[in-house]
């Protein structure tokens, strides 16, 4: 089973439907739901995700209800205090990417799903476009059923 963690800009390209990769987010999403895989969300992201499709994409309520599709969709991870103290004391460009990285490595989850090119250089878990994880998780399953 394949776990994979999907930091801020990745939820927001998929809730955003006219994305660049708001494709290849959503075949993955459904590819590892397809083969009971589990795709996480860190809780705390939820607010950078509605400030950034309120503010650029979309009006109030269509931003609430973008929030619901994740929750309905992605398993919520919640912070602890473990989190928080790690993600301050990280190599990580930024806060955020420092809790993402930090619940990846507690997870032991198989990606962490970004398009930051700056983030989680340091991590041991990898990091990968949606595009490069689906090929990497299901790409093989997809020739074996042909």
């Amino acid at each position: 089973m394949t776990s994979l963690l999907f930091d801020a800009n990745a939820l927001i390209y998929w809730a955003h439907p006219d994305s660049i990769y708001h494709d290849e987010i959503s075949c993955l999403i459904d590819e590892a739901f397809l083969n009971q895989g589990s795709v996480y969300a860190l809780s705390s992201s939820l607010n950078e995700v509605y400030y950034i499709l309120h503010r650029h994409y979309m009006e109030e309520p269509e931003a609430r209800e973008s929030l619901r599709d994740i929750a309905e969709t992605f398993d919520l991870v919640d912070l602890t205090g473990l989190f928080v103290f790690e993600s301050i004391d990280s190599d990580e460009p930024d806060y955020e990417d420092g809790l993402i990285r930090v619940a990846a490595e507690e997870l032991q989850v198989d990606a962490i799903i970004s398009y930051d090119k700056a983030a989680f250089k340091s991590s041991f878990v990898p990091k990968m476009t949606a595009r490069e994880a689906y090929e990497e998780f299901f790409q093989e399953s997809e020739s074996s059923k042909g």
